[in-house]
């Protein structure tokens, strides 16, 4: 394996623990229903609260992670 290999296997490494640490950051969701939930300040606010970040930054690290898994698998197999 080369440098680039393991510089790939380790920010593979680094972004999978950061992901675990934001999924874990985040409430747990209550079985709201579509009368009651969606019409609060909290349901028209949600992107600007802290859960709201944090989902975007779940859905941004996912997408990293993915991608760095496959660039780590097929540098590997080259």
């Amino acid at each position: 394996m080369g440098w680039i290999d393991w510089t790939l296997a380790i920010a593979t490494i680094i972004v999978g623990i950061i992901l675990t640490i934001v999924v874990m950051m985040q409430s747990s969701k209550d079985q709201k229903s579509a009368i009651t939930g969606n019409n609060t300040f909290y349901g028209s606010n949600k992107s600007k609260t802290l859960d709201g970040i944090l989902s975007k930054y779940t859905v941004v690290l996912a997408i990293i992670f993915c991608v760095l898994c496959f660039a780590t698998t097929f540098s590997i197999i080259k």
